[in-house]
C-alpha cells in the first residue's frame, strides 16, 4: 500500500501520468482537473489511494492530499464508485466541493457527467453530515482529519453516531484550536444537553 509516491513525471496522458521512482514507472490516474500543473520531466507528490478489486490494482493520486480525503468520503457514498468520484474531483476542487456542500448548490454538481439530481443530492446530504460546521472559509482552520478523529473519539466513549450529530449541530468547531479541546467542549455539552 502506498501512502504517496514523489518522483519525476516520465510521461502523462488525460487520465494518467507515468511518475518515476529511481527507475520504476508507476501508472498513477489523477482529475484532470490537475492535468495543467503536471509538467513532464518535474518531480511530485501524489497523495496515493490504492483501489484494490479482485481484477485490477489501480493508483488514484492527488496532488492536495485534502482531495484524497474528499475521494475516500465520496467513496463511501452508495451509488458513487471509483470513476465517479473521479469525475467530481475532475471538475471540483477540495474547497469548491465544500462551498457547494455548503451552499446546497445541486447545480453545479450535477454538471458533472454521468451524476443526475439525485445522486448530486446524496453527495450532498452525506458530506453534509460529515462535514458540519465547515463552511468554504473555515476549511483552513479545521481539517475534517480533526472532525473524522472527534468522532471515532466520542464513538470509543460509547456515544452513537445520533447522539454525536446531535451534538455537532450545536457546536461551532471553529472555537477549538485543538482534538482534546474539542472532546472536552463536547463532553461538557453533551453533559448538559443530555
Amino acid at each position: 500500500m502506498f501512502e504517496y509516491l514523489y518522483g519525476t513525471v516520465e510521461y502523462k496522458k488525460m487520465d494518467y501520468i507515468a511518475i518515476d521512482i529511481n527507475g520504476v514507472g508507476y501508472k498513477v490516474y489523477f482529475p484532470l482537473r490537475e492535468y495543467e500543473k503536471i509538467d513532464l520531466g518535474n518531480k511530485y507528490k501524489f497523495y496515493i489511494y490504492n483501489h484494490i478489486k479482485e481484477d485490477a490494482y489501480k493508483l488514484i493520486g492527488f496532488l492536495d492530499e485534502r482531495d484524497r480525503k474528499i475521494y475516500e468520503m465520496l467513496l463511501k457514498i452508495n451509488g458513487i464508485g471509483p470513476s465517479l468520484a473521479l469525475a467530481v474531483l475532475s471538475n471540483f476542487s477540495y474547497d469548491k466541493i465544500v462551498e457547494i456542500i455548503s451552499k446546497n448548490d445541486y447545480t453545479s454538481l450535477k454538471k458533472v457527467p454521468k451524476l443526475g439530481e439525485k445522486k448530486a443530492q446524496i453527495i450532498i446530504l452525506d458530506l453534509k453530515a460529515k462535514l458540519k460546521n465547515l463552511t468554504y472559509t473555515e476549511v483552513e482552520t479545521i481539517s475534517i482529519d480533526m472532525l473524522e478523529d472527534l468522532v471515532l473519539a466520542l464513538e470509543g466513549l460509547g456515544y452513537t453516531k445520533k447522539e454525536i450529530d446531535k451534538t455537532l449541530e450545536k457546536v461551532d468547531l471553529s472555537a477549538y484550536s485543538s482534538l482534546e479541546e474539542a472532546i472536552k467542549g463536547i463532553l461538557k455539552n453533551m453533559k448538559i444537553g443530555g
